[in-house]
């Protein structure tokens, strides 16, 4: 059990290696976005498009925000910082990302290109820019609270 005041990570050797970590998933996943995560399981031919969509679409977004609560742990050390981080999460996979999902695949499909409107969507969710924009206000947040970066 964490002390009020204790750090989710003690050793600086671990928390570099915890940021590293993440920083390469997070290029990985960018790198290979094109990569049917479905597709290394089994053989998509014989599967819906609008399933492996869905599939490899989910995959991104987990391994995006899994990565991002490596970097919350990492760089704020508090439980909370993470807890709201993974409520953030689970407002995305269960509220967003459907309504995503739904509008998508009704009006274009399983096509990379979106309309402006989804593609900021897209960007929202499937990328980690809402995990970043979360960290961004936890450092505007503790820089208000401290007047410090620290």
């Amino acid at each position: 059990m964490l002390q009020p005041n204790q750090k989710l990570i003690e050793n600086r050797v671990t928390r570099v290696a915890v940021i590293g970590l993440a920083v390469v998933v997070l290029v990985s996943v960018y790198i290979f976005q094109r990569v049917s995560y479905l597709g290394l399981f089994t053989n998509t031919a014989t599967i819906h498009p609008n399933t492996v969509f869905i599939f490899d679409k989910t995959m991104r977004l987990i391994l995006n925000d899994v990565a991002c609560f490596g970097l919350i742990a990492a760089i704020f050390q508090t439980k909370a910082h993470v807890r709201i981080a993974f409520y953030v999460f689970l407002f995305e996979i269960a509220v967003i990302l459907p309504g995503y999902f739904l509008i998508k695949l009704s009006l274009e499909g399983t096509s990379e290109i979106s309309s402006p409107l989804l593609s900021q969507i897209h960007r929202i969710v499937v990328n980690p820019t809402m995990m970043f924009l979360l960290m961004a206000g936890f450092i505007y947040q503790r820089f208000r609270a401290t007047g410090t970066l620290k």
